[in-house]
């Protein structure tokens, strides 16, 4: 009889252990952890073995990371790359840039290994649950020689591409998110100092016609994607807009920081000669940088 190999699962802290445990539900593992009290609560409640030597994981086929920075898990990479068997998976779940995946696979290529970015989409809670999502990048075939412990973290992946894509999507995705919170924690203090509820204005923020959804599923899917800009809400009322939100906010004694910022993208747009264009041209500025907000040419 073959007994299936451990997989190994470095970090059991607040995303670390529940991915250990939900691992742990369809496969041996072995853990590391600083704190060894996490160490012994994984051993009682799913079975883990402590970690021993790297020299241990001669036949262990995925190893996960799931460590507090980048460095940590580079430190980890150095540690065992010589010891894993050629053909094994390292599954890098930590938060981290694509420059740290492809680090970690330099390390690990003289040994045969592959690395998958499978960045986590969800909060503690989901994945404790069962309701998170993966980032994936990394080589199709060292996709399938970890699907198993891929699909036990979580049933709902999205492949983004090569190695270091699912990582760039999770800190692009983060990095939203982060700056939306300070633009909603803006327009919360404009609406409480003008008198307007917090439920009226979640309603009108939350609408797929309007709000926070509209620049998005519209004007980034259809105008910027296609590149066409004629028609619709015009750059100079757009930035007319902004003006009035400018002056209510100074009215009102409220400070701004991301709308002030967001602003002068509207006037370098303007000096630019696309006042008359849907306000989503805006997109241009960055493709006239260099940097084109969708493949290929530029809107």
């Amino acid at each position: 009889m073959t007994l299936t190999p451990p997989v190994a699962i470095y970090g059991l802290g607040n995303m670390g252990y529940p991915i250990a445990e939900r691992i742990g539900r369809h496969f041996p593992t072995q853990v590391f952890d600083l704190d060894d009290t996490r160490v012994e609560k994984a051993r009682a409640l799913f079975g883990a073995a402590p970690m021993g030597r790297p020299q241990d994981l001669a036949d262990t086929r995925v190893v996960v990371l799931c460590l507090p920075s980048p460095a940590s898990s580079l430190s980890v990479i150095e540690q065992i790359a010589p010891h894993l068997p050629q053909g094994a998976v390292v599954i890098e779940s930590s938060t981290v840039n694509p420059e740290h995946v492809h680090a970690g696979q330099k390390r690990l290529a003289p040994f045969g290994v592959d690395v998958v970015d499978a960045s986590i989409l969800a909060g503690v809670e989901q994945m404790a649950a069962g309701s998170a999502t993966l980032a994936l990048g990394g080589k199709p075939d060292a996709i399938a020689r970890s699907q198993g412990v891929l699909d036990a973290i979580a049933s709902r992946q999205i492949h983004f591409g090569a190695l270091g894509a699912g990582a760039a999507a999770k800190v692009i995705n983060n990095a939203v998110a982060h700056a939306v919170m300070v633009v909603v924690a803006e327009a919360g203090a404009m609406a409480t100092a003008a008198g307007v509820g917090c439920e009226k204005l979640i309603a009108l923020l939350s609408d797929p016609r309007m709000g926070l959804h509209r620049p998005l599923t519209y004007r980034y899917a259809q105008r910027v994607v296609k590149g066409d800009y004629t028609g619709g809400m015009p750059l100079d009322a757009a930035r007319k807009d902004s003006t009035l939100a400018l002056q209510l906010a100074q009215t009102l004694g409220v400070p701004l920081f991301a709308i002030q910022g967001a602003h002068s993208v509207y006037d370098i747009a303007a000096a630019a000669g696309h006042g008359r264009q849907d306000y989503a041209v805006i997109a241009k500025l960055w493709a006239g940088w260099g940097c084109p907000t969708v493949p290929g040419p530029g809107p």
